[in-house]
């Protein structure tokens, strides 16, 4: 009996194992950046790079790329690496330049970290990305946007334009290639014609061949802003929204003149003039003129 107790033990064992593995094959692969952070935890630093390579390969947002550089870096130097880590490291400052490694690190992990921080000695900043904006525009008129992108280890493929009008759910997106001048434009009517001034919210990203976020200026929780001015009443159509959300186009009135600019006014003072002028000259003949009203008449006598 207690053989037949041991067999079926063995067999419930191998088919529950069975079951066990053909879900995890129908289980879909994890996060690989979850994963590189979990064996990061195990100390399992092969691990760590085979994962934070699988996860360099997506599209990152900025904070998950500093982590995989920091992870790549550390887990090169443990490996003895060197050479490794001191990309991964330089790779790390050009995108976060303020990084510092926790306090109590071991020196075979600072060393290539200063390593890498040496590169950056004549080249402070890291990469950069720096738009140039106006404080303020006009509204239904195209905002062209230079942007000067520094970047000595070419990391940078494209560069990404967020803007929305302030209040908007979401942002809109533009971009283009990565090249010595770069310049992106919003077109007009994405800045429309109100009856206000508004706030136009926007942001710039380097962006890397993955679609990773290296670099930011400004971003969608702390965006840059510029002012959106309403047009003077220069009789420019206002287009505006109803409740209802139909949209209404019209014309403001003109701008009263002074009194001063009033043809009316001008008009009666020229009458004015051309009355007294006739009535001086009429005067003045008169009065010059010889008397023939009367005549002399004399009688003689005779």
């Amino acid at each position: 009996m207690a053989h037949s107790l041991r067999t079926y033990l063995s067999v419930a064992v191998m088919v529950f194992g069975i079951g066990n593995l053909a879900h995890a094959k129908d289980k879909p692969a994890g996060d690989p950046y979850d994963a590189a952070r979990e064996a990061e935890g195990r100390l399992d630093y092969k691990g760590v790079l085979n994962n934070a390579a699988k996860a360099l390969e997506l599209a990152n947002s900025h904070e998950r790329l500093v982590n995989l550089y920091r992870l790549m870096g550390t887990a090169s130097a443990v490996l003895g690496k060197t050479e490794d880590a001191v990309d991964a490291f330089t790779k790390l400052l050009a995108i976060d330049p303020e990084h510092k490694l926790p306090r109590g690190t071991s020196p075979k992990i600072n060393t290539p970290f200063k390593e890498a921080g040496g590169y950056w000695v004549d080249r402070p900043g890291g990469l950069q990305v720096v738009p140039t904006l106006p404080r303020e525009l006009n509204q239904g008129k195209a905002l062209s946007v230079p942007v000067r992108i520094e970047d000595p280890l070419s990391m940078t493929t494209l560069v990404r334009l967020n803007y929305r009008i302030q209040g908007e759910p979401e942002f809109s997106k533009l971009e283009t290639a990565m090249s010595p001048t770069v310049t992106l434009t919003i077109p007009p009517e994405q800045l429309p014609v109100k009856g206000s001034d508004y706030v136009l919210e926007l942001y710039v990203t380097a962006v890397g061949s993955t679609g990773s976020e290296l670099r930011q200026a400004g971003d969608a929780s702390h965006p840059l802003s510029i002012a959106v001015r309403a047009p003077n009443l220069n009789n420019e159509p206002l287009v505006t929204t109803t409740t209802s959300g139909a949209i209404v186009s019209s014309v403001p009135p003109k701008p009263k003149k002074p009194l001063i600019k009033q043809w009316w006014l001008w008009t009666a003072v020229g009458g004015v003039a051309a009355v007294g002028l006739g009535l001086g000259l009429g005067l003045g003949l008169t009065v010059g003129a010889p008397d023939k009203t009367h005549v002399d008449v004399g009688l003689s006598s005779r």
